[in-house]
């Protein structure tokens, strides 16, 4: 039972976090339209659909019957071993480029997080690196590390 209290206050927590961004969003921020959106309008919808996803977890544990269980330590490993990659990724971001550095993350969670076979892995770390890279660093302009691949 008190596994579901702590996943009910979780729950509340963040339902006030998003409620307090939801609000100084709106307050602070000129929300715009939806053809032309201010500075507000996605803090605005990112901290709507966290309530909505906070409401859905306090649903989940204040219904009848709800029981969390222990987390494998298999499943800790993997989300421990993920963090450590994303603080490497941080790190070499700027001298190895995006789209290297994002191969790289994107590989490990398809090898490690959830195992993939390695042709799938390395295709669809391919596809999400040069996507993302052709989306934001030549259609939209975002100025990303460029790297060796660069130069």
């Amino acid at each position: 039972m008190a596994v579901v209290r702590r996943d009910a206050a979780a729950a509340a927590a963040l339902l006030a976090v998003a409620v307090a961004a939801a609000v100084e969003s709106a307050r602070l921020l000129p929300y715009g339209a939806v053809r032309n959106p201010g500075p507000g309008f996605f803090p605005w919808w990112i901290a709507l659909v966290l309530g909505a996803l906070a409401l859905v977890l306090l649903g989940q544990a204040l219904r009848p019957g709800a029981a969390a269980g222990r987390a494998e330590p298999r499943r800790v490993g993997r989300v421990l071993g993920l963090l450590a990659v994303l603080g490497l990724y941080a790190l070499v971001l700027e001298p190895a480029g995006y789209p290297l550095a994002t191969f790289g993350v994107v590989l490990f969670m398809l090898r490690v997080t959830e195992p993939q076979r390695w042709p799938v892995a390395l295709a669809l770390a391919a596809l999400a690196a040069g996507g993302s890279y052709v989306l934001f660093g030549l259609w939209l302009d975002v100025p990303l590390p460029a790297g060796p691949l660069g130069r």
